[in-house]
């Protein structure tokens, strides 16, 4: 009997091993997140491989054969399973009736784990892996209020694979967190932990030692005392660039803390003074920037400043990019039409009521078209499809929206 289980338990080693061996890859199909620790401990995740294993070698002749013609005698050892992270990828096993010390190994990790991908970590440093243990800190969430907490939090890139799932966990980790209550925090596979800052208030930061690297995580934003009340207004709400340039610009009022304001920083673009800040712009569109304001306890408090309107009256103000664009009308007028075509071979231009009122319409002159609903529009030429269009709408006193179509 204890023949026949030591065979049973043979054939499922060597069977396992075979479906390891030639397979590719990280067999575990996980990244070198902590997600996988929950079967890099758990046994039964190995029972189940090596019954997988074991059910795809009796469905295949050939692997069924040689299974069936290897006899393993009991040795004083069991079954070996290779660490994951072992550079081995091999399995031991004989076709023999030769008598041996130890069973099949069975190797778990695939033949290489090495990758040659960079990621920028918390610190804007390449990190290589070079089989130590390394990645990205940052705090979660990112901003606090002084008496609160975060959790330090560390992501690891490298090693890949089962083997840097393993390593992982296993290495020590030590955080300096200053200015925290805890100050430190040390332990083997500390990946997050908790830090409270009751006393002072601005930028944190904190570093992280594992298997020899030393990580500097993004920074923590701590408030004191709150900034309520800021609005930021532009001085138009709409400015004309009229073929060249503008000048927009925003003043940010209201603010109130019980510590004193002490800067006011604006989003790129914009040049700031104090409370105000300005922007050249040369495109058409919508500009909506930012300001955060600042106090003596170190608060940073960000405000969504009022959008300005660029137009260009040199330039059309309506345009059709690509075939069925749609513009809308808003009354009767002459508009001009800004067409993305080039060469069309023909073309077709058409124009519909929203409220189902009669209107007329032509394009460059040409014959005027009635209609209520997708009437096209008489004389178009595959000419009118490129460049620049002029439409005379009237009759309309709601929206007209218009399109066209080429080909």
């Amino acid at each position: 009997m204890q023949k026949k289980l030591m065979y049973g338990l043979a054939l499922a080693a060597i069977a396992g091993g075979a479906f390891v061996a030639c397979g590719s890859g990280d067999v575990s199909g996980v990244t070198s997140e902590d997600k996988g620790n929950v079967f890099v401990y758990d046994s039964s995740y190995y029972v189940g491989r090596v019954e997988t294993a074991t059910n795809a070698c009796a469905s295949d002749a050939e692997c069924a054969k040689k299974a069936n013609n290897t006899v393993i005698e009991e040795s004083s050892s069991s079954a070996e399973i290779t660490e994951p992270g072992s550079s081995s990828a091999a399995v031991t096993s004989s076709a023999s009736t030769e008598k041996s010390s130890s069973s099949a190994v069975i190797n778990f990790s695939s033949a290489s784990t090495s990758s040659s991908s960079t990621v920028v970590s918390s610190s804007s440093v390449e990190i290589q892996d070079d089989g130590t243990v390394n990645g990205t800190c940052a705090p979660v969430p990112a901003t606090i209020n002084k008496g609160e907490s975060t959790t330090w939090t560390f992501t690891q890139v490298t090693p890949a694979g089962m083997a840097g799932i393993t390593a992982g966990a296993k290495a020590a980790y030590e955080w300096t967190m200053p200015k925290s209550t805890e100050r430190t925090a040390n332990g083997t596979g500390l990946k997050t932990t908790t830090a409270t800052y009751a006393t002072e208030s601005g930028t944190m930061t904190a570093t992280l030692v594992v298997d020899g690297n030393t990580i500097q995580c993004s920074a923590l934003q701590v408030n004191g005392a709150p900034i309520t009340g800021c609005v930021c207004t532009p001085d138009a709400a709409t400015v004309d660039i009229a073929g060249a340039s503008a000048t927009a610009s925003w003043k940010v009022t209201g603010c109130t803390s019980d510590a004193t304001i002490t800067g006011f920083a604006w989003s790129t673009g914009v040049t700031g003074s104090d409370n105000t800040g300005s922007m050249t712009v040369s495109a058409k569109g919508d500009v909506t920037p930012t300001v955060t304001v600042s106090n003596a306890e170190g608060t940073k408090q960000e405000v969504t400043c009022g959008t300005v309107k660029v137009t260009d009256s040199a330039a059309p103000e309506y345009e059709i990019l690509k075939a069925n664009d749609l513009v809308t009308l808003p009354k009767a007028g002459s508009y001009t039409i800004s067409m993305g075509a080039t060469n069309p071979g023909g073309c077709q231009i058409w124009c519909t009521s929203a409220t189902g009122e009669s209107w007329s319409a032509s394009v460059n002159g040409g014959a005027a078209t009635s209609g209520t609903y997708h009437a096209a529009i008489e004389g178009v030429s595959a000419s009118d499809c490129s460049g620049t269009m002029s439409l005379e709408l009237t009759g309309a006193t709601s929206e007209v929206k218009c399109g066209a179509n080429w080909w």
